[in-house]
């Protein structure tokens, strides 16, 4: 009687640690055509493409509208002082005044400034506002009269600032926006008469107060709104066409940190309990609020865009799960865990999320450091301007990206991808591997 062996036991394959290669391999393989079609890599490419796309465009939005804050904020408060101090009348004391206010922790600078509307006429007519300034305090302001450090063009576009101030009374030249004197027809040299309601009191009221003075100077801020409406003149001159003798209508601080301008309040008003203080956050409140609920809501709205395009990976898992049921049977029958199964079905969801994510944060990013050059490219394509800067107030589409605003749409991109992937890979592990391999 002949004796053979017994068969050795077959052992149960060792199990994998978790996210193994193994795991990483068989996830990126399902990410490619499949056996019955290209379907499933088709939806694969849309839902990468989907997030791709949400991505760069939510950086793209919220950079440019970073950078109309930013830059309407940095010639806000480079042109216009931070608070000011008015009483309830003329100032006469100012110099005084100016002297304590500059002592105030955090202060700067200090500054006499008398303001006004008057009616411009040369070969047209306009309205716009003249600021009383002395020359010290306009040289000052870089926007005016210095250069622009990112283009390095002056903002002085013609004639000079050599001769404002100067003089009797400080003279009769004044300084105006470029879009001012596009409007009234004239340049450096050219006359223009002002006509102000501002003049001598009379039993009827005041009387117009009219003075023809000389262009000295045409600046462009590049914002619209100063240099189509405002104008500089001489301290001195202003006192006189404005009827304030030798006093002043307010006196303009600037203070180190303007973002945080109520913090000097309390102490610049110790020092004079008596005056007005108003800064420039609660003079442009009601603008700079509609542009911060706008920047919300644009983000909101951008980020549910975000999630709908990360959805779309839930119809590409389900139909690769659907399309291969067979092989997860064959998984399971190896010895693969449920486990395993979901964690590669949710690696292959994932991967086009962060990809996709990833393509769309380069793709945003090169597009915001290149916006100008594109919107110049555009322009000429279509012969048309993209970006009027009569519309926009900017000459060029100002655009800043903030690093923690990119990093909360990478984070939201990820995080709705791999909450995508969560349910169609519980799908697959839930299936039952003889039911599957009944049809096959």
């Amino acid at each position: 009687m002949s004796s053979s062996a017994a068969p050795a036991p077959i052992s149960a394959p060792a199990s994998t640690p978790p996210f193994s290669f193994f795991e990483w391999m068989i996830a990126r393989r399902y990410l490619g055509a499949t056996k019955s079609g290209k379907g499933v890599s088709l939806i694969s490419l849309i839902a990468f493409g989907g997030i791709m796309l949400a991505v760069a465009v939510l950086i793209i939005v919220m950079s440019v509208m970073q950078g109309f804050r930013a830059k309407l904020l940095d010639q806000l408060l480079g042109v216009n002082g931070h608070i000011f101090v008015q009483g309830d009348g003329a100032i006469a004391n100012y110099e005084e005044l100016i002297e304590k206010l500059r002592k105030a922790p955090g202060v700067t600078e200090a500054l006499p400034l008398i303001q006004s509307p008057v009616y411009a006429s040369a070969y047209n007519e306009t309205g716009i506002i003249i600021r009383g300034v002395r020359r010290e305090d306009l040289i000052a302001i870089n926007y005016v009269t210095g250069v622009d450090p990112e283009t390095g063009r002056s903002h002085v576009v013609a004639g000079s600032f050599d001769n404002f101030g100067i003089g009797k009374n400080g003279g009769d030249e004044i300084a105006i926006g470029n879009r001012i004197a596009w409007t009234l027809g004239v340049g450096p040299g050219d006359k223009v008469t002002l006509i102000s309601g501002r003049g001598a009191d009379t039993p009827f009221g005041p009387t117009l107060q009219k003075k023809t003075y000389t262009v000295g100077a045409i600046f462009e801020v590049g914002n619209s709104e100063y240099d189509g409406f405002i104008g500089f003149m001489p301290l001195r001159q202003a006192q006189i066409f404005f009827g304030f003798g030798d006093a002043v209508q307010q006196i303009e601080l600037k203070v180190a940190e303007p973002e945080k301008v109520k913090s000097y309040k309390e102490a610049i008003s110790a020092l004079v309990p008596d005056m007005q203080l108003r800064d420039w956050q609660q003079q442009n409140q009601s603008y700079f609020n509609a542009l911060q609920t706008e920047r919300s809501v644009m983000r909101l709205i951008l980020l549910l865009i975000v999630a709908v395009a990360a959805l779309n990976i839930i119809t590409g898992l389900i139909m690769l799960v659907k399309d291969k049921t067979g092989d997860i049977a064959v998984l399971r029958t190896m010895g693969a865990t449920q486990g395993s199964i979901m964690r590669i079905f949710f690696l292959s969801g994932s991967l086009i999320g962060v990809i996709g994510t990833i393509a769309g944060a380069v793709g945003g990013a090169l597009f915001v450091w290149n916006i100008d050059a594109i919107e110049k490219f555009l322009s000429a394509i279509l012969n048309t301007d993209l970006f009027p800067s009569d519309v926009y107030y900017f000459n060029a589409i100002p655009a800043k990206m903030q690093w923690r605003e990119v990093g909360l749409i990478v984070g939201w991109s990820l995080f709705m991808s791999f909450v995508a992937t969560i349910y169609p890979a519980w799908r697959a592990a839930r299936l039952d591997p003889v039911e599957a391999l009944r049809y096959e």
